[in-house]
């Protein structure tokens, strides 16, 4: 059985974005993506956490800006199953001022 199912997913309006800011944040909804094809991935729940964990990143320092990119997915590496993958976080908007953060996830 495969970890991995390709998926369509909607973005987050900046209404939810805020909204979102008062509770504690889930990295089960963090947004995961091929950095090769560019397609979205869904893997099994509680995986994302499980990774996190493993790579000994907290939690409470992701939110809404971090996303994982995979270096592969079975779209476009079909036969594999285990990808490396980095969490990222991204810019805030212009004059934001924060530097993206990048953590090695595996």
């Amino acid at each position: 059985m495969n970890d991995y199912t390709i998926i369509a997913l909607a973005i987050p309006s900046e209404e939810d974005y805020f909204l979102s800011m008062t509770k504690k944040f889930d990295p089960e909804t963090l947004y995961v993506e091929c950095h090769r094809c560019g397609q979205p991935v869904l893997w099994r729940p509680g995986m994302t956490t499980r990774l996190l964990k493993l790579a000994g990143i907290d939690v409470s320092t992701l939110d809404q800006r971090c996303v994982i990119l995979s270096e592969g997915c079975p779209a476009c590496m079909p036969g594999e199953t285990t990808f490396t993958t980095q969490v990222i976080r991204l810019n805030r908007e212009k004059g934001g001022g924060d530097e993206p953060v990048s953590a090695a996830v595996n």
